[in-house]
């Protein structure tokens, strides 16, 4: 059977994710972001493969670091593709075919596994991460109502108009990420982004990384005022 995601000879639970593996993720990309040119699509295969190639080299230790420090990490990542853009572009010389080129297919992608076994083996390789550490501090309904004095009804109804995020913790039990609060009432321009980006968890996820286009992380813009700002931000990158 023909790979597209094989563990690294180094052991470990390390992964490379080849060629066939990142047009596969490009593709479920592009369904979800029909806007989305095809250069920037080239661009995001590139990135996927260069990083997954460099942390396949990694111990499972060091994975779990960067892992700790996904901001960091997204910084390092963001200035170093800022840089090779601003390059300038190398000049080739030029090709002269004497031949006709011929046109040739590969094998494809072998036979596909099934569902279930997809399952296992993303088992087998996931690192476990506990909420808090990608979401910062958060709290429950009791909690909230302690910190902030808000009433249950009224964060019930502020996160079923999606002035506020919760994110789900176990089955059924939802938290809150504290950062999203001022003076205990939900960051104003918090329902724009959320119409926007549906899923909560990305929305979060945006909300707390830091984008150079506007200067910092959305969720600290919305704090400065600057919605417009956000809500442009949000629909390039999701609209």
């Amino acid at each position: 059977m023909s790979e597209t995601v094989r563990k690294s000879p180094g052991g470990g639970g390390q992964i490379i994710i080849n060629a066939a593996a990142a047009a596969e993720i490009v593709k479920v990309l592009a369904r979800h972001n029909p806007g989305a040119s095809k250069a920037a699509l080239t661009t995001t295969k590139a990135v996927i493969l260069a990083l997954s190639g460099v942390a396949s080299q990694l111990s499972v230790r060091k994975q779990h670091t960067l892992v700790a420090h996904e901001r960091e990490l997204t910084k390092v990542v963001e200035a170093a593709v800022a840089d090779l853009a601003a390059r300038a572009p190398v000049e080739l010389a030029p090709v002269h075919v004497t031949k006709p080129v011929e046109v040739s297919k590969g094998e494809g992608l072998g036979t596909l596994g099934d569902v279930e076994e997809g399952r296992r083996s993303l088992d087998a390789t996931a690192i476990s991460m506990r909420l808090e550490d990608w979401a910062g501090p958060v709290g429950g309904p009791r909690d909230i109502e302690t910190k902030f004095g808000t009433k249950r009804s009224t964060l019930h109804d502020w996160q079923k108009r999606g002035a506020v995020i919760g994110l789900l913790k176990g089955e059924r039990k939802h938290v809150f990420p504290l950062a999203q609060f001022v003076d205990g009432r939900p960051v104003e321009g918090m329902t724009a982004v959320t119409r926007i980006i549906k899923n909560p968890r990305v929305a979060w996820q945006w909300l707390i990384q830091r984008k150079p286009s506007i200067g910092g992380s959305p969720l600290d813009r919305l704090k400065k005022g600057r919605l417009d700002e956000v809500v442009a931000a949000a629909q390039r990158d999701f609209g």
